[in-house]
């Protein structure tokens, strides 16, 4: 489930699992790793099928949200991206989950408390 930037990962998380990107090699990545008690695994170099699930959801992002618009403002991407993020989550059905939206499948498999999900992505 893709959550806003604002969420946090789970403490307990043994391990990050990631590729060789800029963004992902950083100094501020691994000081957060660091002082959080994370393994930085990284993905072999040239090998995107290591990291099947995210590249996929890289290529709908990619294609279904930022190829089709023009962000004219910060405020203005905020606000497309937003929407595109919770169509993604909340309506669209997802193979993976048996043709459930994401949301639908943490009600249903118990990932849920309060209307919130339990275990979350990012930063």
């Amino acid at each position: 489930m893709v959550t806003p930037c604002s969420s946090k990962i789970r403490s307990n998380q043994e391990a990050f699992r990631t590729c060789y990107g800029a963004e992902f090699t950083g100094q501020t990545v691994d000081l957060w790793a660091y002082h959080h008690k994370v393994k930085m695994d990284f993905s072999r170099p040239g090998t995107p099928t290591d990291n099947a699930h995210i590249e996929s959801f890289n290529g709908s992002l990619r294609d279904e949200c930022l190829n089709i618009n023009w962000f004219a403002s910060l405020v203005e991407s905020k606000r497309l991206i937003e929407a595109w993020r919770r169509d993604y989550n909340e309506s669209r059905p997802h193979m993976a989950h048996n043709g459930q939206s994401p949301a639908e499948f943490a009600r249903n498999v118990g990932l849920c408390h309060g209307g919130k999900v339990k275990i979350a992505a990012g930063f």
